[in-house]
């Protein structure tokens, strides 16, 4: 694709609502755990730490199969690796749906969902990248606001399909609406590769290891909001549906920030933005853990939401703008293993500690952890560094 042609533009904006649905889908299923954790623990008599394992290995999974799925998207193409991925994800929830036991909801829910989710996101990703150059940053955000749009439907969809059964029926209505929806996204993706077979994968060593850890920090505290606020809520004696609401706030946040900051940061500079965005998704955890009441806590939400949302859609605009977008994939796969192995860690982690110390002190910590990885991130961010172009310009 040439960007600028109106053939090609319209072929790029057609990715871009690809991407929308195969990533609404597969992270609104990813999410939609979180609105069912209290009855699957009654199904199973397991406990949060459990509950927050499954999710963590449905996230984890996600990102660190990007690793492969990167790769072989820049060979094979986005749609052919998001068609299997979307199969995948609705094969995972009806298994989940029909599970007799914990092993089937690792299986189903924290496997096949997060590998088919995983299998789909950084291909579609980069092919959104490819399209655009002095859009980028809008474009990646309308993009990953999908992923926002399925986290702010989780809730009604679940007081919806609540109204007819369990849990059970909901995963199993949600996997058709994957196989549908998620597939006919799919089917709007570049069916062809971009990079040569057997070339080799060649970054800036240096710099790729500063992103990768300065990605891992910041992701740390990224998922802990959706793995545990609902709960937190509730030891503050909020009705459940209210609880639930809080989730669906962070999704409208996501999508305020995905479109608005995204947006601007084609005009303010993507990497300052970028840096921002981290360093505000991670500070804003001091409000969660000052929350006395639904007011706060909503607050929080939303605040929390669209500083992730702007982190989400401008980590790959980072990555495309630092090592550029000939093996997109292959370097955004290898950068995203680092949300993966955060998205394992933190979850049960913060869980087990919130049990042993309460929900302020780990809380911190991680945002603490974020706060370092920003700085790293900013230091390193764009080349030779965010900070160090300021002064440079400054001077």
């Amino acid at each position: 694709m040439i960007p600028g042609r109106p053939s090609a533009l319209a072929s790029a904006w057609q990715v871009v609502a690809g991407a929308f649905l195969v990533l609404m889908t597969g992270f609104g299923a990813i999410y939609s755990y979180a609105a069912f954790a209290e009855e699957i623990a009654g199904t199973f008599g397991i406990d949060r730490p459990h509950l927050a394992a499954v999710f963590a290995l449905s996230g984890g999974s996600c990102f660190l199969v990007s690793a492969v799925s990167g790769p072989l998207g820049d060979r094979l193409g986005a749609r052919p690796m998001a068609a299997m991925g979307m199969l995948l994800v609705s094969m995972g929830l009806v298994l989940a749906a029909t599970a007799r036991g914990l092993p089937g909801l690792y299986l189903g829910y924290g496997l096949l969902t997060g590998v088919g989710t995983g299998f789909a996101y950084v291909p579609a990703l980069a092919a959104v990248q490819r399209g655009f150059a002095a859009r980028r940053g809008l474009a990646s955000g309308i993009a990953v606001s999908g992923i926002g749009i399925g986290t702010a439907l989780v809730p009604p969809a679940a007081e919806l399909l609540g109204a007819f059964g369990d849990w059970r029926l909901a995963f199993l209505v949600s996997g058709i609406a994957v196989a549908v929806i998620g597939s006919a996204g799919a089917m709007l993706l570049p069916a062809g590769g971009v990079a040569p077979r057997g070339g080799a994968l060649r970054l800036p060593a240096r710099g790729m290891v500063l992103a990768w850890v300065g990605t891992l920090l910041v992701s740390l505290p990224a998922m802990l909001p959706h793995a545990a606020l609902v709960g937190s809520a509730r030891d503050l004696g909020l009705p459940r549906a209210e609880a639930l609401g809080l989730l669906g706030l962070i999704g409208i946040g996501t999508i305020i920030g995905r479109f608005a900051l995204a947006a601007v940061a084609d005009a303010l500079g993507r990497s300052r933005v970028f840096v921002a965005c981290c360093a505000s998704m991670t500070a804003s955890l001091a409000l969660w853990v000052a929350a006395d009441g639904l007011w706060a806590l909503r607050g929080f939400a939303l605040v929390f939401g669209a500083a992730q949302g702007g982190f989400v859609a401008l980590l790959p605009v980072f990555i495309a703008d630092r090592f550029g977008t000939s093996q997109l994939g292959s370097a955004m796969g290898l950068l995203y293993t680092s949300r993966g192995i955060a998205l394992l860690v933190a979850p049960p982690v913060l869980m087990a500690a919130i049990g042993a110390s309460g929900l302020a002190v780990p809380v911190l910590v991680f945002g603490g952890l974020g706060l370092l990885g920003t700085l790293v991130l900013a230091v390193r961010g764009d080349g030779m560094g965010v900070l160090r172009r300021c002064r440079i310009r400054a001077a």
